[in-house]
């Protein structure tokens, strides 16, 4: 096998098992949950298909789903943001450029496109995920504080891993 396809299984087993493992028992004062591990669906090679990405992020959705024991939640919402990502979320890291990103990350996108990518991303993810959660407009206040302080929390936790985790040198 090739080192992309490696280090993309790689990380995607580790950002699971770290949501799995510690984060899903962190809430901040009920409203405040972080959701790192769709950094591995946004991480995606951009050459990959849209099946092959929309599959893996079902994948990835569901088996949190499963150790979470939520009925689809992630799995819903994961397959969405795959689909948001390949709608426009290659424009969104490329901007005016036509440039070729095999991954998207902090090394190979300038900050700013690639800070604003994983910011509308989180918050597509949070909005879902809390909107199903609630099912209901009747608490839409406390909704949106959730959907709001998770986005900022998701956001920053990623891009802190990006920033501390060293580009692969060739």
């Amino acid at each position: 096998m090739n080192n992309l396809v490696v280090s993309n299984i790689f990380r995607f087993f580790i950002l699971i098992l770290l949501q799995i493992l510690m984060l899903n028992f962190v809430s901040f004062g009920g409203y405040m949950l972080p959701f790192v591990y769709v950094l591995a669906v946004l991480m995606l090679p951009t050459r990959l298909g849209k099946i092959p990405t929309l599959v893996i992020a079902f994948a990835a959705g569901l088996l949190v789903d499963i150790f979470c024991n939520v009925l689809g939640f992630h799995a819903f919402c994961c397959t969405l943001l795959a689909f948001a990502r390949i709608l426009f979320g290659n424009r969104m890291l490329t901007r005016d450029e036509p440039a070729d990103i095999d991954i998207p990350s902090v090394h190979s996108v300038p900050f700013a496109q690639f800070s604003g990518y994983l910011f509308v991303m989180s918050l597509i993810y949070c909005a879902v995920y809390f909107l199903l959660e609630a099912f209901s407009f009747s608490n839409f206040w406390p909704v949106l504080l959730s959907i709001v302080l998770s986005t900022l929390l998701t956001w920053a936790l990623m891009l802190l891993m990006q920033l501390l985790i060293p580009q692969n040198k060739k």
